[in-house]
């Protein structure tokens, strides 16, 4: 998904929340003062987080862009001001073109081009805080002329572009909410900000069901926070000095300045953090660990439902996943209609050349293309009349590369009754399934070329209506789940294999007892990651700290090490993947140094069974990333990720998490994260996941191995001959009556 699109997903699920921001508003104006802590601060939000393009074109006499921000809940805003850079036409005149800025429908400024330069231009603007309102709509709006007398109001000389460095600065107040639990998910998270979700986990005396626990909340607010990515950090008993945090304790346990409330069960309950008044603490508490967990399950299943300070929680019975059923993927056993991708209002589009309408993809990253090369979108669209000569066109893009470009009707074809204007058309697109990655971009790009309009004919009318609509279909009913594992890729951006049991039931997270607050750091963010993936709370995920071949028997296994030298790992230590050897990138440049390698490579492969020449270990202040078949289970897979020490596993796993550039990067088998950086040592690839079915998988096979289906076809043309020959001896013995009584 999208930046944008995740961020107006989160406005659509805040909606729900609004009434008890509304309700917390009165409830601060009514305290009066006393509802204000005395904390300010400010900070910036680049315009780029709130919009899916790095830079803005405005065209035209009166072109516009516009982006959707919110204010949160817990703050009062005593300052905004838009930072604004921007770049113009040299053509402009200076004197009659103005940039306005539309704050909720209304000019709250506007500034002459002439006081800026052409190739850049930066401005401070004040934004009035009476227009503010929870989400507010801030445009900006090119008033553009090139010439003193008439001119063409698409002449391309009249542009400017609005750098990605342009910003919103907030100087805010905190304000102090209530120990409502009715306000969740906010304070610890609120939909109306864009910026990167940092919440610290106080976890006490961390046990395996504790950490179930806390890691079904950090999937929670991960699937959330999916738009703008999550890291969370973990102390074992030290709240936090300033803002929100999240506690995980038990009855007996206590902190400095904290009284948990008596629980009778699995509990919830919010309070104020004793070091910053502002700050809210989200508590799970119970008598048992079992109660913590269950307390955890319905806090992520069920916060809508919560109220008060406290609020003991009936046990929530989550109901069994079934596979590749994530929220966020794409429903592979039925069509999928595009409206529930998309809020209805972004399929229409206006103008002669508007912004693409844009649906973020998310696919199960296992989806074959051995027998079927294409997904069917059943596409319906809408457009305005065209005239004869012009040329009218409707792209579909996959990931930025053009898949089908549609010629829009001509006014001649609606007079003949072939089409008419704004009439319902209907075609099929078969969108290569190489091209639809676990996460892609659909984008419908309408564009009509502007019809001549000479100088001092008035205005020209932009009224064209693009339109696609929402009951159009994509279709991946038939296509088999199989993938040659291991792929690091997967994991790193779908979390693959463990994700494709949305709630993680099929998962075990390997860690040390004594794994620190980095080791615990790295877990929370991995388990954000899966959540942001799917959708949904990791509420069966199973946290063991040692071997137990019971718990791993038929899991896929997460393996995580902060430089401690885990028994497991040193015992599994045969089963990862052999690096690179140096001369393989021979391979690449073919010739005789290339086969060489090659083979090369593989005598070394079938010698040392695909496994280390010798132990792979961290690099200093990095990690390593391995995956492989699991060896208690076959067919199931493990993922090791080691770091020297506990910063450098967690600095790995928020760099996998947060960096999208270094994440696209993580390839095969063996991956070594280091330096902000990340680099592929092995792609070897030797088992596989799902099925093809068993006639498909035969011909699979048969396909991989032709020296196989050779001996098969000698096989069969012997038993053919065999058959044909016994056949004939047989006629030719009774013609000739051999075998008869008499016969000689």
């Amino acid at each position: 998904m999208t930046r944008a699109g995740g961020f107006l997903h989160a406005v659509r699920a805040g909606l729900a929340g609004m009434l008890a921001g509304f309700a917390c508003m009165a409830w601060a104006q009514s305290a009066g003062t006393d509802a204000l802590a005395d904390i300010q601060g400010d900070y910036a939000v680049s315009l780029a987080q709130f919009n899916r393009y790095a830079q803005w074109d405005l065209r035209g006499v009166d072109g516009r862009r516009g982006v959707v921000f919110g204010l949160r809940q817990d703050e009062i805003i005593e300052g905004l001001e838009l930072d604004l850079a921007y770049r113009h036409s040299d053509a402009l005149l200076q004197d009659l073109s103005q940039l306005n800025v539309v704050l909720n429908g209304e000019v709250v400024a506007s500034h002459p081009i002439a006081e800026t330069q052409a190739d850049a231009g930066r401005l401070q603007i004040p934004l009035p805080l009476a227009h503010l309102r929870p989400y507010n709509y801030l445009e900006l709006q090119l008033i553009g002329h090139y010439t003193m007398g008439c001119e063409n109001p698409m002449h391309p000389d009249l542009w400017a572009r609005i750098d990605d460095s342009s910003r919103l600065v907030f100087d805010v107040r905190k304000r102090v909410l209530p120990d409502d639990l009715g306000l969740l998910p906010a304070p610890i998270f609120d939909p109306r900000d864009v910026r990167g979700l940092e919440v610290p986990f106080v976890l006490g005396q961390p046990s395996g069901k504790r950490l179930e626990a806390a890691g079904i909340v950090a999937s929670w607010l991960g699937a959330l926070a999916g738009y703008r990515g999550a890291t969370f950090s973990a102390h074992e008993s030290v709240l936090p000095t300033q803002g929100h945090a999240i506690v995980v304790l038990g009855a007996g346990e206590s902190l400095p300045g904290l009284s948990l409330p008596a629980a009778q069960g699995p509990t919830v309950a919010m309070r104020s953090n004793p070091h910053d008044p502002a700050g809210k603490l989200l508590i799970i508490t119970g008598r048992n660990d079992d109660e913590i967990r269950s307390a955890a399950v319905s806090l992520a299943l069920g916060a809508e439902a919560l109220s008060g300070s406290t609020a003991t929680v009936a046990h929530i019975h989550d109901q069994p996943r079934k596979p590749y059923d994530a929220p966020n993927w794409l429903p592979s056993d039925r069509p999928v209609k595009l409206g529930e991708l998309l809020p209805l209002r972004e399929f229409t589009v206006s103008g002669y050349e508007p912004g693409p309408i844009s649906i973020g993809l998310r696919l199960p990253p296992d989806l074959s293309d051995w027998r079927t090369k294409t997904v069917p979108l059943d596409l319906l669209y809408r457009h305005s009349a065209v005239d004869r000569d012009d040329v009218a066109t409707l792209d579909v893009v996959v990931n930025q590369q053009r898949v089908r470009r549609i010629e829009l009707a001509s006014r001649e074809e609606a007079a003949r009754g072939l089409v008419s204007d704004d009439s319902l058309l209907n075609t099929t697109v078969h969108l290569p399934l190489s091209m639809l990655e676990s996460q892609a971009g659909l984008q419908f790009q309408f564009k009509y070329k502007p019809p001549f309009h000479s100088e001092c004919r008035g205005s020209l009318v932009d009224a064209r209506r693009s339109a696609v609509d929402p009951r159009s279909t994509i279709d991946l009913r038939g296509l088999p789940h199989h993938k040659a594992m291991p792929d690091l890729a997967a994991f790193a951006t779908s979390g693959f294999p463990f994700t494709r049991m949305a709630d993680l039931s099929d998962t075990v997270v390997v860690m040390p007892a004594a794994a620190g607050p980095d080791g615990f750091s790295a877990y929370l963010t991995l388990l954000g990651k899966m959540g942001w993936v799917t959708g949904y709370p990791a509420t069966r995920v199973t946290v063991a700290a040692a071997q137990d071949d019971a718990v791993l028997t038929d899991k896929d296994v997460v393996l995580l090490d902060a430089g401690s030298k885990s028994g497991l790992l040193e015992q599994w230590a045969s089963y990862l993947p052999a690096p690179r050897r140096a001369g393989s990138a021979l391979a690449k440049d073919g010739g005789v140094g290339g086969w060489i390698a090659t083979l090369s490579g593989w005598v070394a492969r079938t010698s040392l069974g695909g496994v280390a020449a010798k132990p792979v270990s961290a690099p200093a202040d990095g990690a390593y990333v391995a995956g492989f078949e699991s060896p208690v289970s076959s067919g199931r897979s493990v993922v090791a990720i080691s770091g020297a020490d506990g910063p450098g596993l967690r600095k790995a796993i928020e760099l996998l998490a947060t960096d999208e550039v270094q994440r696209s990067r993580v390839q095969g088998s063996l991956v070594v994260v280091r330096d902000a950086r990340v680099e592929s040592l092995s792609d070897a690839k030797r088992y596989y996941t799902g099925s093809l079915g068993v006639f498909q998988t035969l011909s699979w096979h048969l396909s991989n191995h032709p020296f196989l289906l050779f001996l098969l076809y000698l096989l069969g043309a012997l038993l053919v001959g065999v058959v044909v020959y016994l056949s004939l001896r047989a006629k030719a013995r009774k013609r000739l009556g051999v075998g008869k009584p008499g016969s000689q």
